[in-house]
């Protein structure tokens, strides 16, 4: 496990693309896809968990609701968030990317 060590843009990468496909209700340390990633990355399922939570504070549509999430996230999270909210197919490319050389 990378316990306290910061995340690296690979590793923020993919949780971005997690945060993308799955709801608000679902940023829970006890779903499948978010332990199935924090195995993938060497994390705890509550440090991915979190670090979906992060990217809420960031989301306009959150923020309408209301809606705050973390409000200390990490500066890497908002330049993954500025690359990639409207680029959902880089997204997607480099996630998988990302994806690929973590599991080395």
């Amino acid at each position: 496990m990378t316990l306290g060590q910061e995340w690296s843009k690979q590793e923020t990468i993919v949780a971005f693309n997690l945060y993308c496909k799955i709801h608000f209700g679902q940023y829970d340390k006890n779903n499948e896809k978010v332990i199935a990633l924090a195995k993938i990355i060497g994390r705890t399922s509550s440090a991915v968990a979190l670090k979906l939570c992060n990217f809420t504070r960031l989301d306009p549509l959150h923020q309408k609701r209301g809606v705050n999430g973390m409000q200390h996230g990490g500066k890497l999270g908002e330049a993954i968030w500025d690359e990639f909210n409207q680029n959902w197919d880089e997204l997607a490319y480099q996630s998988e990317i990302a994806l690929a050389e973590l599991r080395r």
